[in-house]
């Protein structure tokens, strides 16, 4: 009698303990973020204009943010990851993407394209943009520091070189808040480069 009592105790209790653990080790939902070019409603109003091509090249960013997972700054020298916070696309491929509809709007053109590109475009101008850092710091302030360069002649004349630094003070630490700043502060290099570019000439490739 007390040992088929036992019995019973112990299957209950063994059940319990196995559905405690599988909520323990249960998996939290990942997910995905993109950056996005600036609102619309800020552009500019004006048509876009025929005249060079402008060739958006490959981004370059540092191999610790060449992952799918977000990165933070928690130290000096200290990186999170955010393992349930994750990038939809590569971070360099987002960046060039967005990176060249803001140009679009903001030079403005329909002349913008991303590399590579075939042989029988005729490239005026190239872009080259190298990702210093960009994520969110400790003192939750997002930087972004990029050395960028424009190129002439088909990408063989060196036309600028400039290095901008950008930063969002107070962002709460919510991955939302954190990829919407970076967003902005993309949108902010985009400017600077495309202010350069609308000084440029017309080449004789353009038309």
């Amino acid at each position: 009698m007390m040992k088929n009592l036992r019995s019973g105790v112990c299957i209950p209790v063994l059940s319990a303990i196995a559905l405690s653990a599988c909520t323990l080790f249960e998996s939290a939902p990942v997910r995905h973020y993109a950056l996005t070019p600036f609102s619309a409603a800020e552009a500019s109003s004006a048509q876009p204009s025929t005249g060079p091509i402008f060739a958006v090249a490959p981004v370059r960013i540092p191999q610790y943010l060449s992952q799918r997972w977000i990165v933070t700054k928690t130290g000096e020298t200290e990186i999170n990851l955010a393992e349930n916070d994750q990038w939809a696309a590569p971070l360099a491929d987002d960046i060039g993407s967005v990176l060249s509809e803001n140009l679009t709007a903001m030079i403005p053109s329909d002349r913008v394209v991303q590399l590579p590109v075939p042989a029988s475009v005729p490239i005026d101008y190239e872009i080259r943009v190298e990702i210093v850092s960009f994520e969110r710091q400790p003192d939750g302030g997002v930087d972004l520091v990029a050395r960028w360069t424009v190129f002439g002649d088909g990408g063989r004349r060196l036309v600028k070189m400039d290095r901008s630094a950008f930063r969002r003070d107070d962002v709460a630490n919510d991955y939302p808040s954190i990829t919407r700043a970076m967003s902005s502060l993309i949108a902010e290099l985009s400017h600077d480069i495309a202010t350069t570019l609308q000084r440029l000439p017309a080449t004789a490739a353009a038309s």
